[in-house]
């Protein structure tokens, strides 16, 4: 696996620091900036579900966090778009602290 650099992550966290209208929003914009991340960190050009998938097995994610995260793909359907947005901010912060899935 890749390492992101620190500006990589400065600016994940730049881009999500901006205001928006609501949950559904920010896990779309969310999911959006970490799907670059992910591809670096992962060495992929894989697609959200592909790149959570691969995530999940290199790092030994949870069943639980994988389905919470593989929701952000679609959060309009989801029961608690809280609980989503809540997960996505973890990964931005373990890679903001780690820098890689390992």
């Amino acid at each position: 696996m890749a390492r992101l650099r620190k500006d990589q992550t400065e600016e994940l966290l730049g881009a999500l620091d901006s205001a928006t209208s609501g949950p559904l929003e920010e896990i779309t914009v969310a999911r959006e900036k970490l799907t670059v991340a992910l591809r670096i960190a992962l060495d992929s050009d894989a697609e959200w579900v592909e790149l959570i998938a691969d995530a999940t097995a290199r790092g030994g994610w949870t069943a639980d966090r994988r389905d919470l995260l593989l929701q952000a793909s679609r959060p309009d359907g989801a029961a608690d778009p809280e609980a989503i947005l809540w997960e996505l901010w973890d990964l931005v912060t373990e890679l903001n602290e780690r820098r890689t899935l390992d």
